[in-house]
Protein backbone atom coordinates (compact mmCIF):
# COMPACT_ATOMS: atom_id res chain seq x y z
CA UNK A 1 0.00 0.00 0.00
CA UNK A 2 1.32 3.44 -0.83
CA UNK A 3 1.42 6.06 1.87
CA UNK A 4 -0.58 9.19 1.09
CA UNK A 5 -0.58 10.89 4.49
CA UNK A 6 -3.60 9.04 5.83
CA UNK A 7 -6.35 10.85 7.66
CA UNK A 8 -7.75 9.48 10.91
CA UNK A 9 -10.55 7.15 9.72
CA UNK A 10 -12.48 7.76 12.94
CA UNK A 11 -13.21 11.32 11.78
CA UNK A 12 -13.09 10.98 8.00
CA UNK A 13 -15.66 10.25 5.34
CA UNK A 14 -15.19 6.70 4.07
CA UNK A 15 -16.46 5.21 0.82
CA UNK A 16 -16.59 1.55 -0.08
CA UNK A 17 -17.23 -0.62 -3.05
CA UNK A 18 -20.30 -2.85 -2.85
CA UNK A 19 -18.03 -5.89 -2.57
CA UNK A 20 -16.07 -4.58 0.42
CA UNK A 21 -18.54 -5.91 2.98
CA UNK A 22 -19.25 -9.30 1.39
CA UNK A 23 -18.73 -12.31 3.63
CA UNK A 24 -16.68 -15.05 2.01
CA UNK A 25 -16.41 -17.61 4.79
CA UNK A 26 -12.73 -16.83 5.29
CA UNK A 27 -10.64 -15.07 7.90
CA UNK A 28 -11.42 -11.67 6.33
CA UNK A 29 -15.01 -12.04 7.55
CA UNK A 30 -13.82 -10.95 11.00
CA UNK A 31 -12.81 -7.60 9.48
CA UNK A 32 -16.18 -7.27 7.77
CA UNK A 33 -17.97 -7.92 11.07
CA UNK A 34 -15.72 -5.42 12.84
CA UNK A 35 -16.42 -2.80 10.17
CA UNK A 36 -20.17 -3.39 10.40
CA UNK A 37 -20.05 -3.15 14.19
CA UNK A 38 -18.18 0.17 14.06
CA UNK A 39 -20.76 1.44 11.56
CA UNK A 40 -23.69 0.39 13.73
CA UNK A 41 -22.06 2.04 16.76
CA UNK A 42 -21.65 5.30 14.82
CA UNK A 43 -17.86 5.15 15.03
CA UNK A 44 -17.37 5.36 11.25
CA UNK A 45 -18.91 7.74 8.71
CA UNK A 46 -19.66 5.91 5.48
CA UNK A 47 -20.66 7.87 2.37
CA UNK A 48 -22.13 5.66 -0.32
CA UNK A 49 -21.88 6.43 -4.02
CA UNK A 50 -25.27 6.38 -5.72
CA UNK A 51 -24.12 3.54 -7.97
CA UNK A 52 -22.97 1.46 -5.00
CA UNK A 53 -26.32 2.06 -3.32
CA UNK A 54 -28.09 0.91 -6.49
CA UNK A 55 -25.93 -2.25 -6.68
CA UNK A 56 -26.56 -3.10 -3.04
CA UNK A 57 -30.32 -2.79 -3.47
CA UNK A 58 -30.25 -5.67 -5.97
CA UNK A 59 -32.39 -8.51 -4.52
CA UNK A 60 -29.43 -10.91 -4.87
CA UNK A 61 -27.26 -8.83 -2.52
CA UNK A 62 -27.01 -10.50 0.89
CA UNK A 63 -29.34 -8.96 3.47
CA UNK A 64 -26.43 -8.22 5.85
CA UNK A 65 -24.70 -6.11 3.18
CA UNK A 66 -27.93 -4.24 2.42
CA UNK A 67 -28.47 -3.55 6.13
CA UNK A 68 -24.95 -2.17 6.48
CA UNK A 69 -24.98 0.01 3.35
CA UNK A 70 -28.50 1.27 2.65
CA UNK A 71 -28.97 3.38 5.82
CA UNK A 72 -25.69 5.27 5.27
CA UNK A 73 -25.23 8.77 3.86
CA UNK A 74 -25.33 8.59 0.08
CA UNK A 75 -24.64 10.83 -2.89
CA UNK A 76 -27.75 11.92 -4.80
CA UNK A 77 -25.92 12.09 -8.17
CA UNK A 78 -26.06 15.80 -8.80
CA UNK A 79 -25.31 17.12 -12.28
CA UNK A 80 -21.64 16.89 -13.02
CA UNK A 81 -19.45 19.85 -13.88
CA UNK A 82 -17.09 19.77 -16.86
CA UNK A 83 -14.19 19.25 -14.46
CA UNK A 84 -15.94 16.29 -12.80
CA UNK A 85 -16.72 14.73 -16.18
CA UNK A 86 -13.07 15.14 -17.17
CA UNK A 87 -11.85 13.57 -13.92
CA UNK A 88 -14.28 10.67 -14.26
CA UNK A 89 -13.13 10.05 -17.81
CA UNK A 90 -9.50 9.84 -16.66
CA UNK A 91 -10.39 7.35 -13.91
CA UNK A 92 -12.46 5.29 -16.36
CA UNK A 93 -9.60 5.14 -18.89
CA UNK A 94 -7.16 3.89 -16.24
CA UNK A 95 -9.53 1.21 -14.97
CA UNK A 96 -10.62 0.10 -18.44
CA UNK A 97 -7.12 -0.70 -19.66
CA UNK A 98 -7.50 -3.40 -22.33
CA UNK A 99 -11.00 -4.41 -21.21
CA UNK A 100 -14.08 -3.86 -23.35
CA UNK A 101 -15.34 -0.25 -23.35
CA UNK A 102 -17.65 0.43 -20.44
CA UNK A 103 -16.59 -2.71 -18.58
CA UNK A 104 -15.30 -0.81 -15.55
CA UNK A 105 -17.42 2.34 -15.85
CA UNK A 106 -19.33 1.63 -12.62
CA UNK A 107 -16.10 1.21 -10.64
CA UNK A 108 -14.77 4.45 -12.13
CA UNK A 109 -17.97 6.21 -11.07
CA UNK A 110 -17.73 4.84 -7.51
CA UNK A 111 -14.14 6.05 -7.16
CA UNK A 112 -14.96 9.44 -8.65
CA UNK A 113 -17.93 9.91 -6.34
CA UNK A 114 -15.73 9.08 -3.35
CA UNK A 115 -13.33 11.81 -4.46
CA UNK A 116 -16.14 14.30 -5.16
CA UNK A 117 -17.73 13.78 -1.74
CA UNK A 118 -14.45 14.34 0.10
CA UNK A 119 -13.86 10.79 1.25
CA UNK A 120 -10.44 10.00 2.71
CA UNK A 121 -10.70 6.24 2.06
CA UNK A 122 -12.17 4.01 -0.62
CA UNK A 123 -12.37 0.41 0.58
CA UNK A 124 -12.58 -2.36 -2.00
CA UNK A 125 -11.81 -6.01 -2.66
CA UNK A 126 -11.55 -5.32 -6.39
CA UNK A 127 -8.07 -6.46 -7.42
CA UNK A 128 -8.08 -4.32 -10.56
CA UNK A 129 -8.67 -1.15 -8.53
CA UNK A 130 -6.09 -2.16 -5.92
CA UNK A 131 -3.53 -3.05 -8.58
CA UNK A 132 -4.02 0.29 -10.34
CA UNK A 133 -4.17 2.53 -7.27
CA UNK A 134 -0.77 4.11 -7.88
CA UNK A 135 -1.79 5.02 -11.41
CA UNK A 136 -5.18 6.24 -10.15
CA UNK A 137 -3.37 8.47 -7.64
CA UNK A 138 -2.31 10.63 -10.58
CA UNK A 139 -5.94 11.57 -11.34
CA UNK A 140 -7.59 11.36 -7.92
CA UNK A 141 -7.13 13.86 -5.09
CA UNK A 142 -4.16 13.14 -2.80
CA UNK A 143 -6.62 13.02 0.09
CA UNK A 144 -8.26 9.80 -1.19
CA UNK A 145 -6.52 6.56 -0.26
CA UNK A 146 -7.59 3.29 -1.91
CA UNK A 147 -7.31 0.34 0.48
CA UNK A 148 -8.62 -3.12 1.15
CA UNK A 149 -10.28 -3.79 4.50
CA UNK A 150 -7.09 -5.20 6.06
CA UNK A 151 -5.14 -2.06 5.14
CA UNK A 152 -7.98 0.13 6.39
CA UNK A 153 -7.86 -1.49 9.81
CA UNK A 154 -4.08 -1.21 9.97
CA UNK A 155 -4.49 2.55 9.53
CA UNK A 156 -7.50 2.64 11.89
CA UNK A 157 -5.62 0.78 14.62
CA UNK A 158 -2.53 2.99 14.22
CA UNK A 159 -4.68 6.06 14.86
CA UNK A 160 -6.60 4.38 17.69
CA UNK A 161 -3.37 3.48 19.52
CA UNK A 162 -1.70 6.80 18.77
CA UNK A 163 0.99 5.30 16.54
CA UNK A 164 0.23 7.80 13.77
Amino acid sequence: MRSRHPVDPRVANIACDANALDLTGGAADLLVHRFRTLLSEGKLRLVIAAGVRDEVQNPQTPREVQEAIVPQIFNLRPRLTLSQNDSRFKVRVILQGNAAPGRHAADASHLSEAAETGCAYFITKDRRILRKRDELASVLPPTLTIVDLQEFFEIFDDFATGDT
